[in-house]
């Protein structure tokens, strides 16, 4: 009996040691009652014996509310284990069948512990691409992040994620970080699919300071090789439908000439860096693996014209609104691009907000020093604008400070055919400064400015031409009109006349406008500058003259 209850008291002391304090408190209440027995001549015996039970009693109790064992009893529940391993390897089995999907995780009853990270390293075969779809509940601190390349990054912390990615060879990563949570959990598929076979492949060369090519979302369905003089420069403009951004992802940039190449970038993750992608040699391919119909624009050229640029952002201009666009340079040279493909419609840059010293230079068709055709300042912001753009492809460079842009294409909002006295400005034909064959042979183009109409006011209109093509049967009209349209002045330019004239015509009236005709298949255009001035001064020096005459 005695053996007994010291072995159960052993166990209770060594296995609950919290309990030291209660126990040691019992023992020397027993001793002090121990004591106080002798002291009144009880039997000691029995009132230990009795005490002994109701100290056995209590403790008892203690460790019951506690609910721990009690008879040196060890719990039965297993520790818990995280849903997946710091580190996993997933290969497809060769030879791959691409109608077998491996899926993550195979059992529903697991946990995601808190705090906890997974990966899992992905290998794709040459001539294979991955579809990797994600169905996951990220908890505050977690998240989710993609990896193809040490430059390819794309991670994700909303609270519900479910998206389809591409990858392409040789491998990807995929991290897991669960946060401050045991709540989250992630789902996902891989499966593997091969290139098609006997693909026909377009080939472009890219020459030093000549126009970019912008392809549309079909022209990527096969592959395109670009062959550049130095590098090639990747811009992607998205399109006008927010929820078609996604579908970029499916477009594909290898760092050389076939689908076997180091993946450099996707088109997603150029729009997204608001920068441009520059290959690492001359020669670059992009394929958009699944054709999805979208509306974005990829815009190549050479990369000896891009340097030196911490932000290029590709804008598309409302066809009905006005853009107000704020530009940062800071941190270097920053460049907003717009892309018009409609040649029923033209860009107006309306106004231009800077600061004093600061200058914002517009380019058509590329960023070569031979490609601008404007500058802007505070010393002409107020006289120079609104002006007309046009062509496919513009380009505002903003060197340092801020700036704040005005962009329309409604040229009514945009004020262009308004004339004020001190006005400068210039017109183009359709797309002058482009070497693209087709573009050549669409140049025609036409310009007005002024009113007609009664009580119009009059000016003096000056212009003269800077470059004009007239070979063959292109041909140039301009007309001074007053405000009931009668002609006050006609010019009219050919082949056979005026042909390196650039000197400058005044002419008074309230109206002035220009059409270029260009008949031949090709036509570099032409560049024209204008200046409208008060008309007042001309009847200042006739109403002299009468009186000195009078006289």
């Amino acid at each position: 009996m005695t053996f007994s209850v010291w072995t159960l008291f052993g166990s209770i002391i060594v296995k609950e040691l919290r309990l030291y304090p209660l126990i040691f408190g019992l023992l020397y209440f027993l001793a002090l009652c121990s004591l106080l027995a002798s002291f009144f001549e009880i039997n000691r015996y029995a009132v230990l014996v009795g005490l002994f039970h109701l100290s056995f009693s209590i403790t008892s109790f203690f460790l019951a509310s506690e609910k721990k064992p009690i008879f040196g009893e060890e719990s039965t529940q297993p520790p818990l284990v995280n849903a997946c391993l710091e580190r996993q390897d997933l290969n497809p089995e060769l030879p791959i069948n691409i109608s077998k999907t491996v899926s993550f995780p195979n059992d529903t009853n697991i946990t995601f512990l808190e705090n906890k990270g997974c990966s899992w390293a992905i290998t794709i075969p040459n001539n294979y691409f991955a579809i990797l779809y994600i169905n996951a509940y990220v908890p505050i601190g977690g998240s989710i992040s993609v990896t193809q390349s040490p430059n390819h990054t794309e991670k994700f912390v909303d609270h519900h994620v479910e998206v389809a990615l591409l990858f392409v060879a040789p491998s990807f990563n995929l991290n897991w970080f669960s946060g401050n949570s045991s709540k989250g959990s992630i789902h996902f598929t891989v499966n593997w699919q091969s290139f098609p076979e006997n693909m026909t492949t377009q080939n472009y060369t890219l020459e030093r300071n000549s126009s970019s090519i912008i392809l549309d979302h079909e022209d990527t369905y096969t592959p395109v090789v670009f062959h550049a003089a130095t590098k090639v420069s990747i811009l992607c403009l998205p399109g006008t439908q927010r929820e078609e951004d996604t579908y970029l992802r499916t477009g594909i940039v290898f760092d050389g000439p076939d689908l076997n190449s180091p993946f450099l970038g996707s088109l997603y993750s150029i729009m997204r860096s608001q920068s441009q992608l520059i290959s690492t040699n001359s020669t670059v391919t992009i394929f958009s693996i699944v054709p999805i119909v979208s509306h974005h624009h990829v815009i190549v050229q050479d990369a000896s014209m891009y340097q030196n640029i911490s932000q290029i952002i590709g804008l598309n201009v409302n066809d009905s609104a006005v853009e107000i666009i704020k530009i940062n340079a800071q941190s270097g040279n920053s460049v907003v691009f717009t892309h018009n493909n409609n040649p029923l419609i033209d860009e107006y840059l309306i106004s231009v907000d800077l600061e004093s010293g600061n200058e914002l230079q517009v380019y058509f068709e590329g960023l070569s020093e031979n490609q601008r055709v404007a500058t802007y300042s505070t010393k002409n912001n107020r006289t120079h604008l609104p002006q007309k753009l046009q062509g496919r492809l513009r380009y505002y460079v903003l060197s340092s400070g801020n700036a704040t842009l005005s962009l329309t294409r409604d040229k009514w909002k945009a004020n262009w055919e308004k004339a004020f006295s001190g006005r400068r400005g210039f017109f183009t034909s359709k797309y002058w400064k482009s070497d693209n064959k087709q573009m050549r042979s669409q140049q025609d183009s036409f310009h007005f400015i002024g009113k007609e109409e009664r009580n119009a006011t009059e000016f003096r209109f000056s212009y003269r031409f800077l470059e004009a093509d007239l070979s063959g049967d292109n041909n140039i009209h301009v007309v001074v009109s007053d405000n009931v349209q009668r002609i006050h002045y006609y010019d009219h330019r050919t082949s056979s006349e005026y042909t390196n004239d650039t000197e400058w015509y005044s002419h008074y009236g309230h109206s002035i406008s220009l059409v270029y005709s260009s008949i031949n298949a090709q036509s570099t255009g032409f560049f024209a500058e204008f200046e409208i001035d008060s008309a007042s001064g001309n009847y200042s020096f006739w109403f002299i003259f009468v009186i000195v005459v009078s006289f």
